[in-house]
């Protein structure tokens, strides 16, 4: 059975008189896992979009369907990397992971998360892991896959994004772990795939 995750934005005022938001996620059976605590000792770093996007506060409610456990995918529909899905990402945490994404970067881009409109971004998770592959020289690959509806659209976006590419927050030859390259490289296709659907939620907004 799919878990369906909802992002309910929570807005506290702060003392001081300015308004803070403060977005908690509330999973359904499944305590919130925060930035700082997501892994023992480690930071999950989320990176911002490269394009800027404003959307002058377009709200929408946000459910995600975690979809991987009934697909079984092999590989994604972009890439020729078998998926193992061995990696940390593999179980509810990465589901998690990716709804605070979206919670992040949509009002980075000008999106209020509202769980009472009617305007629903329903995302399915696909597919999310990460991949060393090569002997000597090593290429660490971030493979993606989600399908999400809006506003009767419905399209599947799909990342292999490497650290060779332009838009890698790691260098090819940067000198880490093996496990900071793979979190590094999955938060990267996770970004990637976020960013894919703004530019079309531009396009749409503007037809």
């Amino acid at each position: 059975m799919r878990n369906i995750i909802t992002a309910l934005l929570l807005l506290f005022l702060s003392t001081k008189g300015q308004s803070q938001s403060n977005f908690v996620l509330m999973p359904s059976g499944a305590a919130f896992v925060p930035e700082h605590g997501f892994l023992p000792g480690k930071k999950f770093q989320f990176y911002p979009t490269i394009h800027k996007f404003n959307f002058s506060g377009q709200k929408v409610r946000v459910e995600l369907l975690d979809g991987r456990a009934g697909l079984k995918m092999a590989r994604t529909n972009c890439s020729s990397i078998e998926l193992n899905n061995e990696s940390e990402f593999n179980g509810q945490k990465g589901a998690e992971v990716v709804l605070q994404y979206f919670q992040k970067l949509l009002p980075e881009a000008g999106i209020a998360i509202d769980s009472t409109v009617g305007d629903t971004l329903k995302v399915e998770l696909q597919a999310l892991d990460s991949r060393l592959i090569g002997f000597g020289s090593i290429r660490a690959h971030g493979l993606c896959q989600m399908k999400i509806a809006f506003k009767n659209v419905i399209k599947y976006y799909c990342v292999d994004i490497t650290d060779k590419d332009e838009h890698s927050p790691i260098s090819s030859h940067a000198f880490v772990t093996r496990k900071t390259a793979t979190r590094i490289i999955t938060s990267a296709a996770i970004r990637e795939v976020i960013e894919q659907f703004f530019m079309d939620l531009k396009s749409l907004n503007n037809s």
